[in-house]
């Protein structure tokens, strides 16, 4: 892969504290260390904005991107939602932009890598939300498709609806997409349509909508590569230190992201793999720990175990 990339986050001085783990988790890697780091900055705090800084990102205030009903409703922290089909916009100059959003933290690069390998390949890179350890694989469809059947059916009515909650639901969170790629135009046509009948989850359903229904070209990667904690919490490799998939093979995951409640559970039940504690539960923090800290925690009564 060659071309000048950014890596881009954003969010405002709530999500900071997230957002510090998903940008101190890129710099710890070797392969992180130099990458151009962008963030939007929806209303971060003087001190905020200078850690930020001292890391090499570069800070651009987004402007509302769309005209839309019930924008006056909505806080400053939804441009970063709104602003992502303009990334090249607001950092111009790059051969590859990749989104992370600020609950998000990279355990591992090789999910950065096939992120910009999909870019190429593809008019988008996306990792859908399907796994076999998946809650809504099993027990959870009926929670997991009223959620977003409606966020489907506010934005582009119910035939459309029903057609798509049954597809992979393409997590908006993590992507990565070429400069001139059609990705950009596609997705704010969608976005614009969408943000006019609604605002629940539309950056999302939109870039659903223009991949299922419009025909955008997106590379599927695994869900290794952007793991969404609240449907299935990971599995500890002990030997090998890092959070695996729960199930065989126990492959590594890339990047953990913490969905929903997830982000404010201060600990899981998480099992052990490996070693003399093989199959026990130890109480972990799932969230951006520095090497070498200890990810043990108090237990934290009622966090759900799978």
């Amino acid at each position: 892969m060659t071309g000048r990339w950014i890596a881009i986050t954003g969010g405002d001085a709530a999500y900071f504290d997230l957002m510090r783990g998903c940008v101190a988790s890129i710099r710890d890697k070797p392969e992180g260390r130099d990458v151009a780091l962008g963030v939007l900055d929806c209303g971060l705090h003087a001190e905020q904005r200078g850690w930020l800084s001292g890391r090499g990102a570069q800070l651009v205030a987004p402007r509302w991107d769309f005209e839309f009903p019930g924008r006056a409703g909505c806080s400053e922290a939804f441009k970063a939602l709104t602003a992502r089909p303009f990334l090249p916009d607001y950092f111009p100059g790059y051969d590859t932009y990749l989104w992370i959003d600020a609950d998000c933290w990279v355990q591992h690069w090789f999910a950065i890598d096939l992120f910009r390998r999909g870019a190429v390949r593809q008019a988008i890179a996306v990792a859908p939300e399907i796994h076999r350890a998946f809650r809504h694989y099993r027990h959870a469809w009926p929670e997991f498709s009223a959620v977003n059947g409606a966020a489907f059916r506010e934005a582009f009515g119910a035939a459309l609806a029903d057609r798509l909650v049954r597809y992979p639901l393409i997590n908006a969170g993590v992507f990565a997409i070429r400069a001139g790629s059609p990705a950009w135009g596609a997705w704010a046509t969608v976005l614009d349509e969408a943000l006019q009948r609604s605002t629940n989850m539309t950056d999302q359903i939109a870039l659903n909508v223009a991949v299922y229904e419009r025909g955008l070209a997106a590379e599927a990667l695994p869900s290794t590569c952007n793991w969404p904690v609240h449907h299935a919490l990971p599995a500890w490799d002990t030997g090998r230190g890092l959070f695996v998939e729960p199930s065989l093979p126990h492959a590594p995951l890339g990047i953990l992201h913490m969905t929903i409640y997830t982000k404010t559970v201060p600990s899981f039940d998480i099992v052990q793999i490996g070693g003399p504690d093989d199959g026990t539960t130890r109480p972990m923090t799932v969230r951006y720990v520095p090497p070498g800290e200890d990810r043990s925690r108090p237990r934290t009564p009622e966090a759900f175990r799978v």
